[in-house]
């Protein structure tokens, strides 16, 4: 089978590799579609020796002996990255993306989604409603699932305090994404920032309001979607008291909280997320089906296997939102 190498300096070979043995408790899957992300900018920079990728839909084609679940042959489903132990504290509240113990991710300890097959415990694929294409399913992953688990936490948090207002900062993918979900949540003003003026007029046609840092009012709900320190500080000053800020954004370089009285009296949460738990898989796919038409539009390109350098080259020069690798046919 085809596989792509992250060589670093945004150089991908493909390479032939041997279609993996399943173990006992895993599936062979035949991938479909593979969404490229935000957070593998930094393994298409430096290299890695795990095959990424890990947005991920496609088709059972064969089942380990132990697996005792409703998956068979021919279930479409897309991948749930976290490797969770199932025993924990955590994972016994169903709290999978927190697990204890996690041993890995799909697609960073472990071969990931941009090759033609896979090896996946049974217990990381969600199978997907008839009524959702392949190439649809991979946004429930990271362009939903991802900020609708950030923002339900934000809107627990924050408690009596009615979320009516909220600002996402940064426009690409997952910023984007967020700015949908806040939309199917019913929050009623969504504004937003970035200084790529493509991407800003993007989550206007969305709906959004520009945000201006001067005349905005303050945030029930301030999303920060790029991981640069600049947005990050703009995120501590535009969420109103008793708000929360959800820090989605990722980013290798240390940033520091300057103490202020300004930054003392808001009063606020500062919540950073990571993925989603199962059991809101069905919150997600309702979001998606009331808001289908809108969620397709941020699908900007389908390329096959041998395009993936040249379609990350156009990815991290911000000239696509969320590109597919498309490695087989549905």
């Amino acid at each position: 089978m085809l596989a792509a190498s992250f060589m670093g300096e945004q150089k991908i070979a493909l390479v032939d590799k041997e279609i993996p043995a399943i173990k006992s408790d895993e599936v062979l899957i035949k991938v479909a579609y593979t969404g490229l992300c935000g957070s593998d900018k930094r393994l298409f920079y430096l290299g890695t020796p795990v095959v990424p990728g890990h947005e991920i839909s496609g088709t059972v084609i064969q089942i380990g002996v132990d697996v005792n679940t409703d998956i068979h042959k021919g279930t479409r489903v897309i991948v749930y990255i976290p490797l969770y132990c199932n025993s924990c504290n955590e994972c016994r509240l169903g709290n999978y993306n927190r697990c204890e113990n996690i041993s890995g991710l799909i697609g960073w300890q472990v071969p990931g989604g941009y090759e033609e097959f896979m090896a996946v415990p049974a217990g990381n694929v969600i199978p997907i409603d008839d009524d959702i294409s392949l190439d649809e399913a991979v946004l429930l992953l990271d362009t939903i699932g991802t900020p609708g688990h950030g923002i339900r936490m934000c809107i627990k948090a924050i408690g009596d305090n009615v979320a009516e207002r909220a600002l996402v900062i940064g426009c690409g993918p997952l910023g984007l994404g967020s700015l949908l979900v806040l939309k199917g949540m019913g929050i009623k003003e969504i504004y937003a920032y970035d200084p790529n003026v493509n991407r800003l007029h993007l989550a206007l046609d969305f709906g959004a309001r520009a945000y201006d840092a001067e005349r905005s009012p303050e945030m029930h709900i301030v999303i920060e979607a790029s991981g640069q320190e600049v947005a990050r500080q703009m995120a501590l000053h535009a969420v109103h008291a008793g708000g929360a800020v959800l820090l989605l954004g990722e980013s290798s370089t240390p940033w520091t909280i300057v103490p202020s009285p300004e930054i003392r009296r808001k009063d606020c949460f500062y919540i950073r997320s990571f993925y989603f738990p199962l059991k809101e898989v069905k919150e997600n796919v309702s979001l998606f089906k009331d808001n289908r038409t809108e969620f397709n539009k941020l699908i900007s390109e389908v390329g096959s296997l041998k395009e993936i350098e040249r379609m990350h080259i156009d990815f991290c020069e911000g000239k696509t939102i969320k590109p597919l690798v498309k490695l087989s046919v549905d």
